[in-house]
């Protein structure tokens, strides 16, 4: 089969879009099949580095976009190196991952009309809740509603222009359908790498030898990994994260692992806590070591979609704490391999996590739950499930 893949980004960006992307090439090359991969070029127009010879590049033009310096998205300009790269390739199928923020760049519908004039079919991929971070720094957030909703039915008529959506959490899915979606298609798309993530990289003395935090050792860690932005719930962390000191004092390491625009605000609220740990960016390549040498993952964002770092997480053998919100409820089962809490409930937040602090049987066997996950969480699963939905013959 030849496959076009329009992503809105590859690695080294790091994120949902570019490690699925990075995932799905691969698996495809092994099977044999011919790989086209159009995407933002970088800044110096390098082929991605470790990007499979046997697949096509071909960058496009970009200017920078988001916070993270290296994230870039596509011009207008784009929009002829796309048509010249497809008339080349003469791709069986186009998928385009994360087509509204294309869009945004393009000033048109990605891949449409080159798949209309030579009758191919066109799959988008709905990776990002973008319409949920207008007023995402919190106090606006409310007031901002009906805006919301207007964008989510501007979204939704944007995937009704491809044959077909594949959207990788049913409560995603749910939600895109109230507003007006007709071609979803819903299954486990995302998956983690669980020979990364693993459970047996935990190692005694971790944190003193590769963080110098031997006080860290022995204790309960409960990790936060992402991007230090607005949309990742840092609005609600100021409230819990002292709350959690109080509560628990130096029973619970509380270690952060990331970067991005509040870092500052990050470094001034993890530096009074007895026992916290910022660590900056963390090379993907240590993030296995990482989870696995830390005994809960959590999340406060209300805007996730499937998250690949929940995945990652839960295959390392990690509970996983976050809200019942976005596509969240999908991947984790409360009080089997998580707890789930109301948006805004930082007081049962507190209050659910001091006591699997405090109680190592709730712990382990949140854990046990978690482990029991890793056989569905491999990118080889989600990968036959993606090959499956976009042969699937009847439409949705």
């Amino acid at each position: 089969m030849r496959i076009a893949i329009l992503a809105s980004g590859v690695l080294p960006v790091l994120d949902g879009v570019t490690v699925s992307v990075d995932a799905r090439v691969r698996r495809l090359v092994a099977r044999g099949d011919e790989v086209l991969l159009l995407a933002p070029a970088a800044a110096d127009g390098a082929r991605p580095a470790g990007l499979p010879e046997a697949v096509t590049f071909v960058g496009l033009p970009s200017v920078p976009f988001g916070a993270a310096a290296s994230d870039r998205n596509v011009v207008p300009a784009a929009a002829r190196e796309i048509d010249r790269a497809l008339a080349a390739f003469r791709p069986d199928l186009i998928h385009v991952d994360e087509p509204e923020r294309l869009a945004l760049g393009l000033r048109r519908i990605p891949g449409q009309a080159f798949a209309r004039r030579h009758r191919v079919p066109l799959v988008a991929f709905f990776h990002t809740n973008f319409a949920d971070y207008l007023g995402a720094e919190g106090r606006y957030y409310g007031l901002v509603a009906p805006v919301r909703a207007v964008v989510w039915r501007v979204v939704a008529q944007l995937y009704n222009r491809y044959d077909a959506t594949l959207v990788p959490s049913a409560a995603s899915l749910a939600r895109l359908r109230r507003f007006g979606l007709a071609n979803g298609r819903a299954g486990r798309f995302n998956g983690a790498d669980t020979r990364g993530f693993r459970p047996d990289l935990r190692q005694p003395g971790y944190w003193a030898d590769r963080w110098a935090r031997p006080d860290i050792d022995g204790r309960v860690v409960m990790l936060i990994a992402g991007r230090l932005t607005a949309d990742k719930g840092w609005a609600d962390w100021q409230r819990v994260l002292p709350a959690l000191a109080v509560r628990l004092g130096d029973a619970l390491a509380i270690v952060v692992a990331g970067d991005g625009a509040l870092r500052g605000e990050v470094e001034r609220l993890v530096a009074p806590l007895p026992a916290g740990c910022l660590t900056g960016a963390v090379p993907r390549a240590e993030m296995g070591a990482l989870l696995a040498n830390s005994d809960l993952y959590a999340t406060l964002s209300r805007f996730e979609n499937a998250s690949l770092a929940v995945y990652e997480a839960l295959a390392s053998g990690l509970p996983v704490l976050g809200l019942e919100a976005g596509g969240l409820p999908g991947q984790v089962r409360h009080g089997v391999d998580g707890l789930l809490f109301r948006p805004g409930d930082a007081s049962g937040f507190v209050g659910g996590l001091a006591r699997l602090v405090e109680d190592e049987d709730a712990r382990r066997a949140l854990r046990e739950g978690a482990l029991a996950q890793r056989p569905l969480l491999d990118w080889d699963s989600a990968f036959a499930a993606w090959r499956d939905a976009l042969s699937a013959d009847d439409p949705p």
